[in-house]
C-alpha cells in the first residue's frame, strides 16, 4: 500500500548545511533503446528569466531560510512575513474603516482640523482610532514593502509577469501618496512642511501661471479650499485601490486577499494594543511665519521631506518620478526577452480530451478552453495565453493524455527515460528510491545542482523535475511498478515559490483527492511520500528520507508545534512588525533651514500696459515686401521693479510680467535675511514709468525662527503679517 507523507519535520536539529544550487542542470536522457525512450529529448532547461539571477536568488534564500526557521514555532499560516501582500490589504481595510470613523472627531477645515485633534490627544476613543488609523496605515505601508522585496527577490517581475508588477509599483505610490496627504491634513509643522514641499514640487511644473508656494508664507494666504481638495482626495483614492488590485491580480488563479482568519485577528489585536500604548503624536500646530527647530515624521510616508527641504523643485521631481520610473522598469531593465516556445506549455491538439484539469490547476490564469480545431468528438480544446504562462510545468502534471508539456521539457519523453533507468537499475539489482525535485527549489525553473541534492538524499536516485506537480500520477504509478522501491517528490517550502500553489496538487493528486488519482493498484504496492524543502533545516529532508527509505513511515510523523510555542512565538513575531511599523513613525527630525529671522515680501501686482514699439524705415526697408508694415512686437506689461530698504540699505530687484505675451500680473516672493532685533523696511513697488509708485514704511522686530511677511495685492494693498 501507498504511504503519503508530508512536510516532514523532527524533534530533533542539527546544524544545517544548505547546499549550493548553483545554475546547472543534469536532464534526464533515454538511456537503452527502443519505444518512445529513444527519443533525444531537448531537455535544455531556459535561460533565467531576469539578469542576475544568481545574486537574487541569494537573497530569496535568505527568505525562504527565515520562513523555515519560523516554522519551527510558529506555523507559515500565522508567519505575517510570509503572507505580506494578503497582510497588506487587511490593514488597508483596518486604516480605510478607521479613517471612516475618525470623521466623527475630525472638522476637514484649515481653520479647525488641528484644534478638532488636540480635543481627542491621549487616552481616549477618539485618540484611539486616530492611532488605529496612523499605524494601520503604517503596517501597511511596511508590508507592501515586504512583499515587493521578496517578489523582486523571487525574480517574479519578468516576462509575464510585468503586469502584476508593474501595477503593484503602481499601487504602493498610490497608498504612499494617500497616506502624504493624510498627513497634510493633521494641520501641524509636519503637514506644513508638507505643504509648502508639494506647492514648490507643482511649482517646478510650467502649467501653473502663479506660483502656489507663495500662498503659504502666512496664515493669511492659505487657501481653504485648497485643504478640501486634498480631504476629498485622502477619502477618494483609497477606491482606486481596489482598481489597482483587480489589475494587479488580474493573471493569477486563486488569489488570496486576506490572510488567515487567526493572522487577520492577531494583527488587528496588535494594532489596537499598540495604539492603545502609544497614542499618536501630534506637533505644535502650523504656522507659517514659524520655522520649526524640530518636529515629528512618520519615515514611511514623509521622507521625501528630507529631499523637499534640501533640493530645488528640479531635483525633487527627479529623485521621486525617477526614483518611481526606475522601479516600473524593472521588468525590462532586468527581464530577459525569451521566444514563448522555449520556456512556456504548448498544447498537442491530438491529445487533448477537454478534460479541462489544466485550466482549473494553471496558477496563472494561462489556459483557456476553446472551440475545437482538429475536428475530434470533443466539446472543446485547451489553449495556452503565452502572454500569461511562465512556464512553471504545473499543467503537464495534470494532462493525463500527455496533450499539454513544456516544449524543452516533453511529458512523454522525459518519463519514458525516468522509467527505462528504473526497469535497467532493477535489471541490475540495484533499484533504489527515487527523488523527483522540484527544478523551482533553486529559483528559476529548470536549474538544480544535482549533485548538492544527492548528498542531501543519498538513498535515492535524485532526478530534476520542473516543478513538483510536473510529476503525474501515473507517473509514480509506471515507476513504482517497474521495480522502483519508493518515489519522493521534493517541492519547495517558500511562500514565494515559483509555481504558487501549484506545488499542492502533486500531494493531492497522490492522495486521491485531485484528478487525475493515484491508482495504487497500478503501483505494485509501493511507496511514496512528498516533502517540502526548508532550506534553515536541510538535515530534515535527509533524515525523512532516509527514514522513508529504510520503512519508517510510522516514525516520519511531522510533529505537532506546542500550542504555547505558538502563542510565545506569534506574540514576539506580531509585536516586531508592529514595532517596525510603529517606531519609524515617531521619528523627531530637525529642521535643516537657516534659524536666522528672514524679510519676506510676497508680491502680485499689475505693471502698467507698454505700446508695441513704433515701426523703423530702415528696418522696414530691409524686409521682404510682404511682411513690411507688420511688428512682431505686442502689447505687454511693463516690468515690476521692487526696491526693498533694510535700516537704510537699498536692494533692488525687476520682476518681469506673467503669461507667453507678458501681458499678465508680475507675481514673486522675495527673500532678505535678518539679524534679530528692530529693523527700519521701506518697500516700494514701481508699476511703471509713469505710475505712482505704493510704498510701505515701518518698524519690524526680527526673531530667530520667524518670518516677518509683508505682502501686496493691487487691491488691497500692503499687508504686514
Amino acid at each position: 500500500m501507498a504511504a503519503g507523507v508530508t512536510s516532514l519535520e523532527f524533534l530533533f536539529n542539527v546544524n544545517p548545511v544548505i547546499p549550493t544550487l548553483e545554475p546547472k542542470m543534469r536532464p534526464v536522457v533515454p538511456t537503452g533503446s527502443g519505444g518512445a525512450a529513444d527519443v533525444t529529448a531537448p531537455a535544455v532547461p531556459p535561460v533565467p528569466p531576469v539578469r542576475g539571477d544568481a545574486f537574487l536568488n541569494r537573497i530569496d534564500r535568505a527568505f525562504a531560510w527565515v520562513d523555515g526557521w519560523l516554522s519551527r514555532w510558529l506555523p507559515p499560516d500565522l508567519n505575517p512575513l510570509a503572507h505580506a501582500g494578503a497582510a497588506a490589504n487587511l490593514a488597508l481595510i483596518v486604516a480605510v474603516a478607521s479613517g471612516v470613523l475618525l470623521l466623527i472627531w475630525y472638522s476637514p477645515s484649515v481653520q479647525f482640523a488641528y484644534s478638532s485633534l488636540t480635543a481627542i490627544q491621549g487616552v481616549t476613543l477618539g485618540g484611539w482610532v486616530r492611532a488605529l488609523h496612523r499605524y494601520s496605515s503604517d503596517l501597511a505601508m511596511l508590508l507592501l514593502v515586504v512583499h515587493a522585496g521578496r517578489v523582486f527577490f523571487a525574480r517574479k517581475f519578468g516576462g509575464a509577469r510585468w503586469l502584476p508588477w508593474v501595477s503593484g509599483v503602481a499601487m504602493l505610490g498610490l497608498v504612499w501618496f494617500i497616506g502624504w496627504t493624510g498627513y497634510w491634513l493633521v494641520w501641524d509643522q509636519p503637514a506644513q512642511q508638507v505643504a509648502v514641499s508639494s506647492m514648490r514640487l507643482l511649482d517646478g511644473l510650467p502649467i501653473f501661471g502663479e506660483p502656489l508656494a507663495r500662498l503659504y508664507v502666512s496664515d493669511r494666504t492659505v487657501p481653504s479650499l485648497l485643504f478640501f481638495v486634498v480631504f476629498f482626495l485622502h477619502m477618494l483614492l483609497p477606491l482606486a485601490i481596489a482598481v489597482g488590485l483587480a489589475v494587479h491580480l488580474a493573471r493569477v488563479s486563486r488569489a488570496r486577499l486576506l490572510p488567515s482568519r487567526a493572522l487577520s485577528w492577531s494583527l488587528i489585536a496588535g494594532l489596537a494594543v499598540a495604539s492603545l500604548a502609544v497614542p499618536a503624536p501630534l506637533d505644535a500646530p502650523a504656522r507659517m511665519a514659524v520655522k520649526a527647530a524640530s518636529f515629528t515624521v512618520d519615515a514611511w510616508y514623509l521622507s521625501p521631506l528630507a529631499l523637499g527641504l534640501r533640493l530645488q523643485e528640479g531635483g525633487l521631481w527627479i529623485a521621486l518620478a525617477g526614483g518611481t520610473l526606475l522601479a516600473g522598469v524593472v521588468p525590462w531593465l532586468l527581464g530577459r526577452r525569451r521566444k514563448p516556445e522555449t520556456f512556456q506549455a504548448s498544447v498537442n491538439t491530438s491529445r487533448c480530451h477537454a478534460c479541462t484539469q489544466c485550466v482549473q490547476d494553471c496558477p496563472f490564469d494561462a489556459i483557456t478552453m476553446v472551440a475545437r480545431t482538429d475536428g475530434k468528438n470533443f466539446p472543446s480544446q485547451a489553449q495556452v495565453d503565452p502572454a500569461r504562462c511562465v512556464g512553471c510545468g504545473v499543467c503537464a502534471g495534470s494532462c493525463d493524455s500527455e496533450g499539454i508539456a513544456l516544449t524543452w521539457f516533453d511529458t512523454r519523453v522525459q518519463e519514458a527515460a525516468l522509467e527505462r533507468e528504473i526497469v535497467d537499475r532493477a535489471a541490475a539489482g540495484s533499484a533504489r528510491w527515487v527523488a523527483l525535485v522540484a527544478a523551482d527549489i533553486s529559483g528559476a525553473p529548470g536549474r538544480i545542482e544535482r549533485d548538492a541534492w544527492q548528498r542531501l538524499l543519498p538513498d535515492c536516485d535524485v532526478q530534476s523535475v520542473p516543478t513538483a506537480s510536473w510529476v503525474r500520477p501515473r507517473l509514480v504509478e509506471r515507476m513504482l511498478a517497474r521495480g522502483a522501491k519508493g518515489v519522493l517528490v521534493v517541492r519547495d517550502a517558500s511562500a514565494e515559490a515559483w509555481a504558487r500553489d501549484g506545488g499542492r496538487w502533486v500531494e493531492e493528486r497522490l492522495a486521491g483527492a485531485r484528478n487525475p488519482i493515484f491508482r495504487p493498484e497500478r503501483a505494485a504496492g509501493g511507496a511514496w511520500a512528498v516533502l517540502d524543502f526548508d532550506r534553515s533545516r536541510p538535515e530534515n529532508l535527509t533524515r525523512a528520507a532516509r527514514a522513508l527509505t529504510a520503512g519508517e513511515t510510522a516514525a516520519a510523523v511531522p510533529p505537532r508545534i506546542k500550542r504555547t510555542a505558538t502563542v510565545v512565538a506569534g506574540t514576539l513575531l506580531l509585536a516586531t512588525v508592529i514595532a517596525a511599523a510603529v517606531a519609524p513613525s515617531h521619528f523627531t527630525v530637525g529642521n535643516p533651514v537657516s534659524p536666522d529671522p528672514e524679510l519676506v515680501i510676497s508680491f502680485k501686482a499689475v505693471g502698467q500696459m507698454v505700446a508695441p514699439s513704433p515701426l523703423d524705415p530702415a528696418t522696414e526697408a530691409k524686409k521682404p515686401v510682404h511682411m513690411r508694415g507688420r511688428t512682431t512686437d505686442k502689447p505687454h506689461r511693463a516690468p515690476v521693479i521692487v526696491r526693498v530698504s533694510i535700516d537704510g540699505v537699498v536692494h533692488e530687484r525687476s520682476f518681469t510680467a506673467k503669461g507667453v505675451s507678458r501681458d499678465g500680473p508680475a507675481i514673486g516672493e522675495w527673500r532678505e535675511p535678518l539679524t534679530a532685533g528692530a529693523h527700519d523696511v521701506k518697500v516700494e513697488m514701481v508699476t511703471g514709468p509713469e505710475a505712482p509708485p505704493a510704498r510701505w514704511q515701518g518698524t519690524i522686530r526680527a526673531e530667530a525662527r520667524k518670518l516677518n511677511v509683508i505682502s501686496y495685492e493691487p487691491r488691497g494693498g500692503f499687508v504686514v503679517e
